[in-house]
């Protein structure tokens, strides 16, 4: 991670909701958040570590994590595309 800008984030789901989309099926998806504000929705249940969004907060170092869903073929190859993939969290 050192030097790196713009991370990607593979996990098991494809972004970022309002609410767990498996438990609450009118979760709504969240294409594109701020760290600072994905913090203080205080979700049950976060597809990224707290740490992390410390790091994103309160580092010059990373401006953006972008949480794809590796279990979905192609989505690396889009992300790494540029295209929109996920769920973008910035700094």
């Amino acid at each position: 991670m050192f030097g790196a800008r713009n991370v990607i984030l593979i996990k098991d789901v494809d972004g970022v909701y309002t609410a767990d989309p498996k438990t609450h099926p009118d979760a709504t998806f969240i294409p594109d958040i701020k760290a600072a504000d994905l913090m203080a929705m205080r979700l049950e249940t976060l597809p990224v570590e707290p740490v992390v969004l410390e790091l994103l907060t309160r580092s010059k170092l990373v401006k953006s994590i972008r949480i794809i869903n590796g279990l979905v073929p192609g989505n690396l190859t889009k992300a790494l595309a540029g295209e929109n993939v996920g769920t973008i969290v910035r700094s």
